[in-house]
């Protein structure tokens, strides 16, 4: 009678596995770690502005946004918004300036998103997911 537990034998199957589901994990800390990083932004007449994606800074661009639409629908068209950009620049930006910096800032955020769902979504995640060549 052998004392070997063979219900605790790791296969191969169970390796390739576990090592995916790292890599699952590793493919949402990139995602994380590119939006939070920001993207920079080319705002129509007037210049690139880098932009933070970090969960405050995106609190403060979906408010900046409202309060663009907000001003924009009341006919405010010439209102200035304050806009601190990720390395502390200032900028006064108009609503319809706003409205764009805030929808190219989530066109990027939405194609980081889709692309680790195709890393996730495409069978074995490879071993570089963090490559630049994986990500827009």
């Amino acid at each position: 009678m052998s004392n070997i537990d063979l219900s605790q034998i790791v296969t191969a199957e169970d390796k390739a596995a576990a090592e995916q589901e790292r890599r699952r994990q590793g493919v949402n800390s990139e995602r994380d770690r590119r939006v939070a990083a920001g993207t920079t932004v080319n705002v129509t007449g007037y210049s690139d502005i880098p932009v933070q994606g970090g969960a405050a800074d995106q609190i403060n661009m979906i408010a900046l946004d409202a309060t663009a639409k907000d001003l924009k629908a009341a006919g405010q068209t010439g209102a200035i918004i304050p806009f601190r950009d990720a390395v502390n620049t200032m900028h006064d930006l108009t609503p319809d300036q706003m409205i764009e910096l805030v929808s190219k800032a989530k066109q990027v955020a939405t194609a980081i998103y889709a692309a680790a769902w195709a890393l996730k979504d495409a069978g074995d995640i490879p071993a570089n997911y963090a490559d630049d060549g994986h990500w827009p």
